[in-house]
C-alpha cells in the first residue's frame, strides 16, 4: 500500500534539502511513478548555479551506468528476434576479441551481461574518454595529483575496433574462469554495444532511438553531447576542485564505450523507461533475475542489480557515477513503482536519497536502511592478513593498514576504520550508507584481492 499520509512529501523534501546542504549538492531532480502515472516529480537546487537556473524534472542530466540497462535491453530485443543468443560466444560476433587463448572461446554474451567474463578492471575507459576532457578544469586537478599521465599513457580509443585491438594487444591477466567471479566491467558493456551495432547494422545510438526512445516517447534522451547544445533545460556539470564545487562543463564522452555509461536523460524519460518494464513483466523477470550474488544481499541480473527481498518485495535497480553525474533508477514491480534520482555532482548519496523517497511513499521511516550488518565484537581469524596495497588497471588505489587493534582503509583521499562483520568481510560507512569490503583468498589461502565498489582489486605482491 502507498502511504495515505499527506505529509510525506514535505518530510522528504525537508530531509533532501538537509542532505543537499551537507554534501554541497548544486542541483538534483527526483521522480516517482505508480502504475505508469507520475505521482511526484520535482527539482531541488540549481541546474546551473551561476545563472540561478532551477533544476526540475525536465532537466537533462547524465545518467552514467544506468545506460548499462539500456544496452542489456538492446541485446534482449535482438535475442527475441533470434538475431543472437545470450549463450553465444562473444567471438561469434567479435572475432577480434582476445583476452587469453584459454578463456576467450568460453566467454559468452551472458558473461558480459552479468560482469562474470573474468575481465580485470583496465584503463580502457580513461583512454576512451580522454578527448572529451580537452579544456576541462578537472584536467588541471588530475595533473596536480599526478594522475593525468595514466589517462594519456596510450593513444585515445575512438571506436569499438580500437577497444578490441587494445584488449588483444595488452594481454591482461584474467581474474579466473568465465562465470566464476563477479567484477564490474565497463569494457564488457562497451563491447555489448559493439555487438548490437554489428548485429543490427546500426549505430548504438540509432538502434536505441528507433527501438527504445521513440516508442516510449523518451524525446529528451541521447548519447550525443552535441544535441545538448540545442536543447533547453540541460544541467551544468560540477566537480569538486580543491575543496570547492566548480563548473566542469565538458561532458565525458567515449564513442568506443557508449554502451557502458554515456546516455543523458531526465526524470520524466526515466520514469517512462521504468514503466516499460512494469508493463512487460516477463522482460522484467528476465533482466531482473538474481543471477550472480553480490555483497550485501544483492545480485546482478542483466543490466540491473537486484535485491530479492526488501521489506517483502524485490527491487530492480542500477546507479551511475561519472564526472558531474550521480544517478539512480529503481523499480518495485510488486508495487508498480518506478523512482529515479539525478544529481549534477559525482560521488553523492544518490542511493540514499532514492531509498528515502521509496520509504516515504511506502509509509516507512524515511531513514530505513536496506541492509543490516551487525559489527562483530572481535576480529575474525585471518583478518590480520588484510593489510597491504591493492591496485587495479582502472586506477583504483586502496591501502589497508593496521594500527594497534584497529584496521583502516584508505582510498579516494579518504581514510575510514574497518569494522568486521563476517570472516573476510568488513563494513565501512560511506556517504551515510553501509558498504561491505570483502577480502578474497587464492588457492593457498593468501589474501590476493579485495572486492570493493563491485570490482575485484588485486593485492600488490
Amino acid at each position: 500500500m502507498l502511504t495515505k499520509n499527506q505529509d510525506w512529501q514535505k518530510k522528504f523534501e525537508e530531509w533532501t534539502l538537509e542532505i543537499m546542504e551537507e554534501y554541497e549538492i548544486p542541483g538534483l531532480s527526483v521522480g516517482l511513478a505508480h502504475k505508469g502515472e507520475v505521482i511526484y516529480a520535482r527539482g531541488f537546487g540549481y541546474a546551473c548555479r551561476e545563472e540561478e537556473r532551477k533544476a526540475g524534472p525536465e532537466t537533462v542530466f547524465g545518467i552514467a551506468s544506468i545506460t548499462k540497462s539500456f544496452t542489456a535491453l538492446a541485446i534482449m530485443l535482438l535475442a527475441r528476434e533470434e538475431k543472437l543468443s545470450i549463450g553465444d560466444p562473444v567471438i561469434k560476433y567479435l572475432p577480434e576479441f582476445q583476452v587469453g587463448e584459454t578463456i576467450t572461446p568460453a566467454i559468452t554474451i551472458h558473461h558480459f551481461l552479468t560482469h562474470t567474463a573474468a575481465l580485470p578492471p583496465t584503463p580502457a575507459l580513461l583512454y576512451a574518454m580522454v578527448r572529451s576532457l580537452e579544456g576541462d578544469p578537472t584536467v588541471d586537478k588530475l595533473k596536480r595529483e599526478g594522475k593525468w599521465e595514466q589517462w594519456t599513457a596510450e593513444p585515445p580509443l575512438d571506436s569499438g575496433d580500437d577497444l578490441l585491438h587494445y584488449l588483444a594487444q595488452k594481454k591482461f591477466e584474467p581474474l579466473g574462469h568465465p562465470g566464476g567471479q563477479f567484477s564490474y566491467s565497463n569494457d564488457a558493456y562497451a563491447l555489448l554495444g559493439t555487438i548490437v551495432e554489428r548485429v543490427s547494422g546500426m549505430s548504438l545510438g540509432d538502434f536505441m532511438a528507433e527501438r527504445i526512445f521513440q516508442p516510449l516517447g523518451m524525446d529528451r534522451t541521447t548519447f550525443d553531447p552535441q544535441k545538448l547544445e540545442d536543447w533547453p533545460d540541460v544541467t551544468q556539470l560540477y566537480a569538486r576542485i580543491d575543496e570547492e564545487i566548480m563548473p566542469a562543463p565538458c561532458w565525458n564522452h567515449a564513442p568506443a564505450m557508449l554502451g557502458a555509461g554515456f546516455l543523458k536523460s531526465n526524470i520524466i524519460d526515466l520514469l517512462k523507461y521504468g514503466n516499460y518494464y512494469l508493463n512487460n513483466p516477463s522482460l522484467a523477470r528476465m533482466m531482473g533475475a538474481p543471477l550472480f550474488p553480490l555483497p550485501p544481499g544483492n545480485f546482478y541480473g542483466y543490466g540491473f542489480m537486484v535485491q530479492p527481498d526488501y521489506q517483502g518485495q524485490p527491487i530492480i535497480e542500477h546507479g551511475g557515477s561519472l564526472k558531474g553525474v550521480s544517478s539512480h533508477l529503481g523499480l518495485l514491480p510488486e508495487k508498480d513503482l518506478t523512482a529515479a534520482v539525478l544529481i549534477n555532482l559525482v560521488e553523492m548519496p544518490v542511493t540514499r536519497i532514492w531509498n528515502a523517497l521509496i520509504n516515504s511513499v511506502l509509509d516507512r521511516p524515511l531513514s530505513t536502511e536496506r541492509y543490516s550488518w551487525p559489527v562483530l565484537s572481535s576480529w575474525p581469524e585471518g583478518s590480520r592478513d588484510w593489510p597491504g596495497k591493492y591496485t587495479s588497471g582502472e586506477g583504483a588505489e586502496v591501502q589497508v593498514q593496521a594500527e594497534g587493534e584497529k584496521l583502516f582503509i584508505e582510498f579516494n583521499n579518504s581514510r575510514q576504520e574497518l569494522h568486521p562483520v563476517e570472516v573476510d568481510k568488513a563494513r565501512i560507512i560511506r556517504r551515510g550508507e553501509q558498504n561491505i569490503i570483502q577480502f578474497l583468498r587464492d588457492g593457498s589461502g593468501y589474501v590476493s584481492a579485495l572486492h570493493m565498489g563491485l570490482r575485484i582489486i588485486k593485492k600488490d605482491s
